[in-house]
């Protein structure tokens, strides 16, 4: 019995290591994850955390004397070791800091009221914002001026409605790299892509198929979605249906794209199964769903922002949260079709029928 267990064994060792594909995928994929999120939250030494001040500092005595002091005292750096926020200041208009803070690029806002009290605007569902206002105003309780926290609870302003955009724009990637890569490389595997090209159908219009497909089903999870975040949390569409609907297409078309490019030489779907996390881990983490991407180093951030799952997360936050019309979000649309589309005939060329 043992023989035979320590033979199985050595074999299988044996076929993970015969294949390169799948150890380059086991130890790159981990990789690749550990440097994303050590590139947003690990390699500075310090967290930098957006804080827009509303007001006139230079009509504003109170306001005045409060910045001031924030310079004398250096409150934007760390005071311990173990202290490790840093804190940026930008002075704004109040509708760009609402701007700012529904696209999640500040953490919160500050904004001196008639009687002289510091209103702290942020949504307390958000434990970032939440955490930097704690920090702000233990720093600041030595000031004479009263703090006070406002919560932000118009639609559009909250954590929730910078997150549900990014999970819709999510599942429509997964879904297609899933549903229609990962399924392809399994009709490989098992011998249908050859039968399926035997018939009189030209091969084009059998990967259109796939595509058709996943949309209905994506339109379906989608709408899921949707429904659950207004019924629950009061997520509404500020902007205009028909926008939604050519932006979901053009999504569709850019990940449907990047699906047949992936699947169109995989052979196996342990080597598929790489392929993929390889491409959706890294979007995942790195293009602003669940936190923004601007927690990573300023040079790489305008990389992030116009990959693909960038492009669609924000846009969909800009119609369902401010209402952006055609023009703000054409040049995104032109980019998720181009890109979807060069990946599909790019596809046609290399992909492997047999």
């Amino acid at each position: 019995m043992l023989r035979p267990l320590w033979q199985l064994f050595l074999m299988h060792l044996r076929e993970f290591f015969r294949d390169p594909e799948m150890i380059l995928w086991s130890v790159l994929l981990p990789v690749a994850m550990s440097w994303v999120l050590g590139m947003a939250f690990v390699e500075r030494k310090v967290t930098t955390r957006q804080i827009a001040v509303v007001g006139n500092v230079q009509k504003s005595d109170e306001l005045r004397e409060v910045i001031n002091e924030i310079e004398n005292r250096n409150i934007s750096r760390p005071k311990k070791s173990n202290d490790q926020s840093v804190f940026k200041f930008s002075f704004v208009a109040e509708d760009k800091a609402l701007e700012l803070l529904r696209k999640g690029k500040i953490v919160l806002y500050i904004q001196l009221s008639a009687s002289g009290a510091l209103h702290f605007h942020l949504d307390p569902a958000n434990e970032t914002s939440y955490l930097s206002y704690l920090i702000l105003s233990r720093r600041l309780s030595q000031e004479k001026v009263e703090l006070q926290m406002t919560p932000v609870t118009t639609h559009g302003n909250r954590y929730i409605d910078f997150l549900l955009p990014g999970l819709m724009a999510l599942g429509i990637m997964n879904s297609c790299l899933w549903g229609i890569g990962y399924v392809l490389i399994e009709y490989r595997m098992k011998k249908l892509m050859r039968r399926t090209i035997a018939t009189p159908v030209k091969r084009g219009v059998i990967l259109l198929s796939f595509f058709l497909s996943r949309t209905v089903i994506n339109t379906v999870e989608t709408g899921l979605l949707f429904a659950f975040g207004y019924f629950y949390f009061g997520f509404i569409l500020q902007g205009s249906v028909a926008q939604i609907i050519l932006l979901f297409i053009s999504g569709n078309i850019a990940f449907a794209g990047l699906a047949f490019l992936l699947a169109s030489r995989a052979d196996n779907t342990r080597t598929g199964n790489g392929i993929i996390n390889i491409f959706s881990v890294p979007f995942m983490l790195a293009s602003g769903i669940f936190f923004s991407y601007t927690n990573f180093p300023d040079m790489i951030q305008p990389l992030l922002q116009y990959s693909p799952l960038a492009l669609l997360a924000d846009c969909l936050r800009n119609i369902f949260n401010s209402g952006a019309t055609l023009s703000e979000i054409a040049l995104p649309i032109l980019l998720l079709n181009a890109f979807g589309v060069f990946c599909f005939s790019l596809s046609l060329k290399i992909f492997r029928w047999h």
